[in-house]
């Protein structure tokens, strides 16, 4: 009979060469999946389901490959927590932190996208709000494609909006005032 496992001690696994953890399903029942991590506590400032880290600066942390025909390769799901609608308006479902480390600088790139294998027709960034119309994608061919608007949108102090106002492209500044790009 084998012993109860404790909840308080975690698991560590130390390899010199080859893989640590691998595992593997041929599971083919809708919900199943090879891992879950799940931290069913709230609260902790920092406290993670799921840290990966790698000192490697020869290659990634981390890597994800798929062969989806009509889903992300990875998705990522924010929830709003509530009680109210805008809870989580400081909130994100993608944060990137870009750190200086030791050097006191970075010049890293916040996102980077590359094709190594050929190109891709569809669309490199599309943003679809939940009614199906598309608000703007990033083209192929390098155009953004901009939702037309009937009217300019209100003014920001964060600075100017570019925006398809009835066809037409311009920015709006802080007052609202609409200005075409010629």
């Amino acid at each position: 009979m084998t012993a109860p496992v404790s909840l308080t001690v975690p698991v560590s696994v130390t390899v010199s060469a080859g893989i640590a953890v691998s595992a593997k399903s041929t599971s083919s029942t809708p919900g199943d999946h090879v891992g879950v991590f799940n931290l069913t506590t709230d609260g902790g400032t920092n406290n993670a389901s799921l840290n990966v880290v790698s000192i490697n600066t020869a290659f990634s942390a981390c890597e994800v490959s798929g062969h989806e025909s009509g889903h992300g390769t990875l998705k990522i799901s924010h929830v709003n927590p509530g009680p109210g609608p805008t809870s989580d308006a400081n909130a994100a479902a993608v944060s990137i932190d870009l750190q200086a480390g030791n050097a006191g600088s970075t010049a890293a790139q916040g996102i980077f996208l590359k094709s190594t294998t050929g190109g891709t027709a569809g669309k490199i960034i599309n943003y679809v709000d939940s009614t199906g119309v598309t608000i703007f994608a990033l083209l192929p061919d390098g155009s953004l494609l901009l939702r037309p608007l009937a009217a300019p949108p209100a003014g920001t102090d964060a600075g100017l909006k570019l925006c398809n106002v009835n066809g037409t492209l311009g920015v709006v500044d802080s007052t609202g005032a609409f200005t075409p790009l010629t």
